[in-house]
């Protein structure tokens, strides 16, 4: 059943939520369910649910500014949902909050939930420039959200070697164009389609 569209106020959330979209929507068939993994003010949510998905967000922090059909907190480590949950697991620009020994953790979680695939979208420096405006980032959420663990940005390379340990093979990796999203943050980006590949007795 489809909601009504989200009541963005006034901004540029409409725009960056349509590029996040961008990304994430030719990773779903029709019919399939999606789980956002740290899904901020939810707003990515509340449009794949207006599309009529089956759609759940969780985050460490109940921020949402927008109406969700289903929402969990979430530890930050287990996701709460039994295996094979959801047809794909979402995590925008999650990944690099997470501290560098739990990235692989939360990959196998994240594989055990879906069914199909996982879709990441991340912030992956390629200058030094990117590494500074990464850590200004890092440092400026956890003060935000009144954490003092550590965090951690990977290159496109980094992730695409990092995935396969962890049964996500790697179906396409995008080079995000730096101006696409915010001309002011030109930031280097990617976007990861995963596909699960089965366990090995």
């Amino acid at each position: 059943m489809t909601r009504e569209r989200p009541a963005y106020p006034p901004g540029n959330l409409p725009h960056v939520t349509a590029h996040t979209l961008s990304y994430l929507r030719p990773a779903l068939e029709p019919s399939w369910s999606v789980l956002d993994v740290g899904c901020g003010e939810g707003w990515v949510c509340a449009e794949l649910a207006h599309e009529g998905r089956e759609v759940t967000g969780i985050d460490i922090v109940d921020v949402r500014k927008t109406a969700l059909p289903s929402f969990q907190l979430w530890n930050g480590e287990h996701l709460p949902f039994p295996d094979e949950s959801y047809d794909v697991v979402a995590l925008v620009f999650v990944l690099h909050h997470v501290p560098n020994e739990l990235k692989p953790g939360l990959l196998r979680e994240a594989r055990r939930v879906a069914r199909q695939r996982v879709f990441i979208l991340e912030d992956t420096p390629r200058t030094p420039l990117d590494r500074l405006a990464g850590w200004m980032h890092g440092r400026r959420h956890r003060r935000q959200i009144g954490s003092t663990a550590d965090f951690g940005f990977y290159t496109q390379r980094e992730w695409e070697a990092l995935c396969p340990e962890h049964g996500l093979a790697v179906g396409q990796s995008t080079r995000v164009p730096r101006f696409e999203r915010l001309w002011w943050r030109p930031w280097a980006r990617s976007a990861f389609v995963l596909d699960k590949v089965a366990s090995t007795p």
